[in-house]
């Protein structure tokens, strides 16, 4: 059996036929396309009207490379780990719980965005 993972795909690289990994939403959270959409042509120029720079598609896993599933998931991991560690003495009290998570929300963030940035083209 082939796996499949959720490969990251600048638009300038999307091919007609591509199959999207995850849904695509516009800077307001409507969806544009639903995942598993086959790409067609007006699909792809619908995405650029749009402003959308990259998408998920289904793709073979390249030999040693991690999904970007994965990726994800280990670096939430490791916030949280470090995160917990640091807020040990105040977790039980729930205000501080719910500062940690946004802590955490906002660490993602900055990684995803300072990894989109460090990328080549």
């Amino acid at each position: 059996m082939i796996e499949v993972v959720a490969v990251s795909v600048k638009l300038d690289k999307l091919k007609p036929g591509m199959i999207l990994a995850e849904p695509v939403h516009n800077q307001s959270g409507s969806l544009l396309l639903d995942k598993d959409t086959s790409l067609k042509k007006r699909h792809i120029w619908m995405l650029k009207t749009w402003g959308i720079d990259k998408v998920s598609v289904k793709g073979k896993p390249k030999e040693g490379a991690k999904n970007i599933i994965e990726t994800e998931l280990e670096t939430k991991e490791t916030i949280e780990k470090e995160l917990r560690a640091k807020f040990e003495d105040t977790i039980d009290d729930p205000v501080m719980e719910i500062i940690m998570k946004a802590a955490a929300r906002q660490l993602q963030k900055n990684l995803s965005d300072t990894d989109a940035q460090n990328k080549p083209s």
